[in-house]
């Protein structure tokens, strides 16, 4: 699975959460779902849209650092690039 993939099934879990039947990717129960969903709040497909734009452009920018920080096994350090730390 690639990065784009992923951003795409974190928006479908969070358009998801608690919804009986919805599509639900795994790989990261430990997450609330539906605090995700309370604290991004509710989103269109333009919101949505521009998420994935916005995801995309900083992983563009920082994609370099971040492959060095996976190859280092450092996950604290690729989560603080990602999350702008």
């Amino acid at each position: 699975m690639g990065w784009k993939e992923g951003v795409n099934m974190f928006l479908s879990n969070v358009k998801n959460a608690g919804q009986e039947g919805a599509p639900h990717y795994g790989g990261a129960e430990h997450l609330d779902w539906k605090a995700v969903a309370r604290e991004i709040g509710p989103f269109d497909d333009g919101d949505e849209a521009d998420m994935i734009n916005t995801f995309n452009a900083d992983y563009t920018a920082h994609m370099a650092e971040i492959i060095d920080l996976r190859s280092a096994g450092d996950r604290d350090g690729v989560t603080a690039v990602m999350c702008g730390e």
